[in-house]
């Protein structure tokens, strides 16, 4: 039996995001200590100033730089974003904080000597589930994500995603001096912890972007025909998706024809082709479709 809309709420409320926020603050944590920290190289944001931070000062942990930095970010994001997106990044902020610092004070085991580039994707991995999973609740991880969101907030036509990267290409550029300071460093020392940043944000936002939009993502096309009936019955019996139809005239010819649109999953790729290619004189383009909501594609 469904649940109605005011227990669905409070479980989501008083359940469903504690859990992700808790599971969310612990990846972060162990991204930073098993997999960054022992391979020296930053990642994104205010957490990949923490851990230059803890590489030049080894006492200071990059679990208080991450709550340093963050108060002010927190505080505007309070003033200017809103309570309860502040408060559900504000305690995750805190979870990985700590986690930090206890499994450092705990000296827990890291994947020091493996495969560095298994460390960066790994640590990119982990850090995209827990991106997204904050993201659909109605959270943010903290550090650029806020600023992210506070120059939205100012800005709404601005491509903010310029702004993020830009913030995090000064970190992974100051990473070079960072651990690089013994004077005797090559080529591959000097690129290492950039490659390996890179590879981590590249991870990061591949991961994100799937979780988040990937499972509803779709194609959609646009078929010029003189058999519009015969194309859409075939469509609608055998991938079971409808068809909208339209009138359309050609411009260089001046023939009349009818455009046929329709959306199918990236799956039903292979069987939709194998329909078109039995109509000869058709024209078909496709289109990417990010995010696909309503009848027959969930919701």
């Amino acid at each position: 039996m469904a649940m109605d809309p005011k227990t669905k709420k409070r479980v989501n409320n008083f359940v469903v995001v504690p859990v992700v926020v808790l599971i969310s603050g612990l990846i972060r944590a162990v991204v930073v200590n098993m997999f960054v920290l022992p391979f020296e190289f930053a990642t994104s944001g205010v957490t990949g100033i923490g851990v230059l931070i803890e590489k030049a000062v080894p006492w200071f942990s990059a679990g208080y730089t991450t709550l340093i930095l963050n108060f002010p970010l927190l505080v505007l994001s309070f003033l200017f974003i809103g309570k309860r997106f502040t408060v559900i990044s504000g305690v995750a902020i805190v979870f990985s904080a700590v986690g930090m610092v206890v499994m450092e004070y705990f000296d827990v085991p890291t994947y020091a000597g493996g495969e560095p580039i298994f460390a960066a994707i790994t640590a990119g991995v982990l850090g995209g589930v827990g991106f997204a999973m904050m993201i659909r609740i109605g959270g943010s991880t903290g550090g650029s994500d806020i600023i992210a969101m506070l120059i939205h907030k100012k800005y709404q036509a601005t491509n903010i995603s310029w702004y993020v990267y830009g913030v995090d290409a000064l970190i992974i550029f100051a990473s070079i001096f960072v651990f690089n300071r013994n004077g005797n460093a090559t080529v591959a020392s000097v690129m290492t912890p950039v490659l390996m940043a890179l590879t981590e944000e590249f991870s990061h936002a591949m991961i994100g972007d799937v979780i988040l939009t990937g499972f509803k993502t779709a194609l959609k096309y646009e078929i010029v025909t003189d058999e519009p009936e015969e194309i859409s019955q075939e469509i609608m019996t055998k991938l079971g998706r409808g068809v909208t139809c339209t009138d359309v005239t050609g411009m260089y010819s001046h023939n009349k024809r009818a455009m046929l649109v329709c959306v199918i999953r990236k799956r039903q790729l292979a069987e939709f082709n194998k329909i078109l290619k039995k109509y000869p004189n058709t024209f078909a383009y496709v289109i990417n479709a990010r995010e696909v909501i309503g009848k027959g594609f969930g919701n």
